[in-house]
């Protein structure tokens, strides 16, 4: 897989909050942090408690919590200590990169520069910290640097030159992938009229053709199609609300379930109220049916704060949006076949509303937070099968059945090797001997 720090390691490098400590009030440092804030959260900077303001466009801003004072990015030093103090292998060397290869995804664009800091350890250990927020929020080992390059690299169409600039990646991939399924597709359609050709006149069984021609004839008829699903269902991966929905709220969502703004629901919290979280990394203050709720957690799991009960949440889906009714509500079962997926899923104990509207909305709401997870029509319910159904044969009764996922997966990938190896070998000929005439 491509590297990635799981979140609850994230949580694990963060020192504990000193919440004794802190003395500005979230609303105050709201105030320090700008207009255009979209979300707040709490965490230690070193030994010192401090808000992150995530903003709507350009990097976080940091603000101290022990005084009222925005704070300064992280030098080399304070970024190899603080290394130090989570990695049992000595720093090697620490450098200030904008972008490489495995922090290019548009996620890490608030926390930028990063520090990369190259461990002396048996696995070439990098770790990236952010210079803006001090936290660890990348690690690679040279195995997976490695082998990413012949794999999600090259198949993501991922250098770093192209995929730095978001849009144009998106773009390119786009158009790439969508020739590429005519081509399949115009390929099988040869296929089949040059084998009704056969059967009609009678030369051969299944191709007149010979040799590689031959080979890629025979295996196209029976895999064709096989190779255009997984280039079209591969296309969709990049659809990004162009043919189906998307599963991100709308603003306009998000501000409903929220009853209040994010001032609002800052300047309500008190620094009592946070001292009271003696053991969390991590705090972060929401807003939910008009009223704060603050998620403390640690490497372990959210911390003291009560789970919200799915009959409570749909009460505040039906005033936040009062002329569309609720249909039902309910915990979101395990193994759920919507949104527990190869690629990831929902949280533990996410809640789901349906909405009777024309699109049989599901709305998934974080227990805890109250925060919407993602939105569900009818059309993203289409898009699960033609995506993930068909691209890693995300199908129930088979994802879950291992080794036999495994050999289906194994067996059609090779098929499709084939076919495409075939044509390819066919490609390079004619194009040799185009070129030597």
């Amino acid at each position: 897989p491509f590297p990635s720090l799981p979140d609850n390691e994230r949580l694990a490098f963060l020192p504990t909050v000193d919440t004794a400590a802190i003395t500005v009030a979230p609303g105050d440092a709201l105030q320090l942090c700008g207009e255009d804030t979209r979300s707040v959260r709490v965490i230690a900077i070193g030994e010192r408690p401090a808000y992150i303001c995530n903003l709507t466009a350009g990097p976080v801003q940091a603000v101290y919590a022990d005084a009222a004072q925005r704070g300064e990015r992280l030098d080399a030093d304070a970024a190899t200590r603080l290394v130090m103090a989570n990695a049992a292998d000595p720093v090697d060397a620490i450098r200030l990169v904008e972008y490489d290869q495995w922090i290019v995804h548009q996620r890490f664009d608030s926390l930028r520069p990063l520090w990369r800091a190259e461990l002396l350890d048996d696995k070439g250990t990098h770790l990236y910290v952010s210079s803006r927020t001090g936290e660890i929020v990348q690690r690679t080992h040279r195995t997976q640097r490695f082998m990413n390059y012949f794999g999600a690299v090259a198949h993501w169409i991922y250098p770093t030159v192209l995929r730095k600039h978001w849009a144009l990646w998106d773009q390119v991939v786009w158009y790439l992938a969508l020739f590429s399924a005519v081509c399949a597709i115009s390929g099988v359609y040869l296929g089949v009229s040059r084998w009704v050709e056969v059967r009609r006149t009678g030369r051969g069984v299944l191709s007149r053709f010979r040799g590689w021609l031959r080979w890629h004839h025979v295996l196209g008829l029976f895999f064709g199609v096989l190779v255009v699903s997984w280039i079209v269902s591969g296309w969709l991966s990049m659809d990004h609300g162009r043919l189906f929905s998307v599963p991100t709220p709308t603003a306009e969502q998000l501000s409903a379930l929220r009853g209040v703004s994010l001032r609002e629901a800052t300047g309500s919290v008190s620094t009592v109220r946070l001292s009271s979280y003696r053991s969390a990394r991590e705090l972060t203050i929401h807003a939910f049916g008009g009223r704060a709720v603050i998620v403390a957690r640690n490497e372990h799991g959210a911390l003291g704060a009560p789970a919200l009960v799915p009959e409570s949440v749909a009460n505040v889906v039906e005033s936040a949006f009062p002329h569309v009714p609720v249909a039902s509500y309910g915990t979101v079962p395990a193994g759920d076949t919507y949104t527990s997926l190869r690629e990831g899923g929902l949280p533990t104990g996410a809640i789901r509303v349906v909405l009777d509207d024309p699109g049989e909305t599901w709305l998934h709401i974080d227990n805890r937070s109250g925060e919407i997870l993602s939105v569900i029509d009818r059309s993203r319910r289409v898009y699960r099968w033609a995506f993930n159904g068909l691209h890693s044969l995300d199908i129930p009764g088979l994802v879950d059945r291992r080794p036999l996922w495994d050999a289906v997966m194994l067996t059609l990938l090779i098929a499709g090797l084939a076919v495409s190896g075939t044509g390819v070998v066919i490609g390079f000929r004619r194009a040799i001997r185009m070129m030597s005439r």
